[in-house]
């Protein structure tokens, strides 16, 4: 695949992407009868997630770098709260440590409950270990992967 291809396909992706995204904030669903603690998506929700596993995709059989300006999109994508659960692939994407630059942007969301584990996995994967006192408590959060993860964080960078 082209660079020229692969940063066409990327740029539709993210703008398709940065579309979902409400305006406004939508209410957190009820929760689910199958899973009592877990609420049920929004259709956009599902659908960014969607895209953003696309994007995942396409770089991994692209085998090409992100720009600044993407990674910058994919960063406000991450950041903006609408967005909602939909943003969890969008974290996962910088999981590497040739993104580790990034993670002071990416720390703040710890305290959104809509991607706070996937923050603590990506920051893990970036090797960015300075942020284990803020990882601390959530090594008795509730649920199961976050608290393990979170364990790992703690136990390699404290």
């Amino acid at each position: 695949m082209d660079r020229d291809f692969f940063d066409k396909e990327l740029d539709r992706l993210l703008t398709q992407a940065e579309s979902l995204i409400p305006d406004e904030d939508m209410p957190d669903l009820p929760f689910i009868s199958i899973a009592p603690d877990v609420r049920d998506w929004h259709t956009f929700e599902m659908q960014l997630w969607d895209v953003g596993e696309e994007i995942r995709q396409l770089i991994c059989d692209g085998k090409k770098a992100l720009t600044k300006d993407q990674v910058g999109r994919i960063i406000s994508i991450c950041l903006n709260e609408k967005g909602k659960r939909g943003r969890q692939s969008f974290v996962l994407l910088l999981g590497k440590k040739a993104y580790q630059m990034y993670a002071p942007a990416l720390a703040p969301l710890l305290s959104s409950d809509d991607v706070n584990g996937h923050v603590i996995d990506t920051l893990y994967k970036m090797q960015a270990g300075q942020y284990a006192d803020l990882i601390i408590p959530f090594t008795d959060h509730k649920i199961t992967w976050i608290r393990n993860a979170a364990k790992k964080y703690v136990q390699k960078y404290r």
